[in-house]
């Protein structure tokens, strides 16, 4: 129990990036711990749709919590032409007085 038998799938290990990629069997796999921000300072658990365990959030393993793109405007993990009809729906849209 907490180990892995698969790439990790880390961004660029060669240059000390050990952020996860989309799709490392790291996400979501991880246990739970004080720790409640990553070496970046981002919050975790962070749970995004479709990755890992769907469900309460849970811990990925290692020093970063795998982070959805800013542009992923849903927060499926993807980003698509169904953030973009999220843009074009919102474009323009103020709040305030």
């Amino acid at each position: 129990e907490g180990n892995i038998d698969a790439d990790p799938l880390f961004v660029d290990p060669k240059n000390g990036d050990y952020r996860l990629r989309y799709g490392s069997p790291c996400i979501d796999a991880g246990a739970e711990t004080d720790l409640m921000t990553d070496l970046d300072g981002n919050p975790r658990p962070v749970d995004i749709i479709g990755l890992g365990c769907d469900g309460p959030d849970t811990f990925d393993m290692g020093a970063y919590e795998f982070q959805s793109p800013r542009s992923d405007l849903n927060g499926d993990g993807y980003v698509n032409h169904l953030d973009l009809m999220i843009l074009q729906q919102d474009w323009g849209k103020v709040s305030g007085p």
